[in-house]
């Protein structure tokens, strides 16, 4: 029995009202074009806040949040992008101004500087 004799019109109206505000969620998200430079915000006030002066202890993946790749310095820890994973060593000293968005990376044989500015295709988490 598709309709209840009682209620036929009161079901097919709430039937009618929740598959419209379905489709206008579906159509609203599918025309909402992702914008990378707005997504990074956050994640660069974030970094810009933090100073750091320590040496790499840890190297993390967090596979419950799409594989975010992670430093652990000391207790606490920064988003590395995936092209970063070579240059960095457990054990190179991490150098980063407040304010700046330059990771220094040093150890006995290299320095690298590392820019999260340069790698905005990337979208990294948020939660660190």
């Amino acid at each position: 029995m598709l309709f209840n004799k009682k209620y036929p019109r009161l079901i097919l109206v709430i039937s009618v009202i929740i598959l419209s505000v379905f489709t206008f969620i579906f159509i609203y998200f599918k025309n909402t074009p992702i914008n990378n430079e707005n997504l990074n915000q956050l994640l660069f006030k974030k970094i810009k806040d933090k100073s750091v002066n320590s040496v790499i202890t840890n190297k993390s993946i967090d596979f419950s949040n799409h594989g975010a790749t992670y430093v652990v310095f000391g207790r606490d820890s920064l988003p590395t992008h995936t092209g970063w994973d070579e240059k960095i060593e457990i054990g190179d000293s991490i150098i980063k101004p407040k304010g700046s968005l330059k990771l220094v990376i040093k150890n006995n044989f290299k320095t690298d500087t590392l820019d999260y500015e340069n790698n905005q295709e990337e979208i990294l988490t948020t939660n660190f």
